[in-house]
């Protein structure tokens, strides 16, 4: 990126863009949506997991409660700013062309899918989200 070989990143909202110093080096910022929110995830091994007592795994789910709910909250704050105040100029690939690579994604989750019984159940998830999107419409996705 500090080259000007890359202009672009597929990772973040506009606020992550801001906050880590990538509005900086960059030029744009895409408004078509990836993700429609914070979709915040932690993994884990599921043998360690299982061996963890009830009382620390309900904590550990505490934690990550309150941390989704200060990211939401930072977040869409600083969506609203940084789309009328950022560095970044806003862009959008137009609606036919984003079908395509939404219709391309949805290929290669049903390769990953293909994989296990939990990737198809994790997929299956990542599959109603993305319905549940279109059907709300814009922002959160093209009608």
């Amino acid at each position: 990126m500090q080259t000007g070989e890359l202009d672009g990143v597929c990772w973040c909202g506009i606020t992550e863009m801001h906050t880590v110093g990538w509005a900086n080096v960059l030029k744009y910022f895409l408004t078509n949506p990836l993700s429609g929110a914070w979709a915040g995830s932690y993994f884990v091994n599921t043998d360690k997991w299982n061996a963890v007592p009830d009382h620390l795994k309900q904590l550990f789910h505490m934690s990550i409660d309150t941390s989704h709910y200060y990211r939401q909250h930072w977040y869409w704050a600083g969506e609203a700013k940084y789309r009328n105040e950022g560095k970044l100029e806003l862009t959008s690939i137009p609606e036919a062309e984003w079908k395509k690579v939404e219709e391309e994604a949805s290929k290669f989750w049903d390769e990953v899918a293909a994989q296990s019984e939990r990737c198809k159940k994790v997929v299956e998830i990542i599959k109603a989200y993305n319905q549940s999107m279109t059907k709300a419409g814009p922002p959160y996705r093209y009608g």
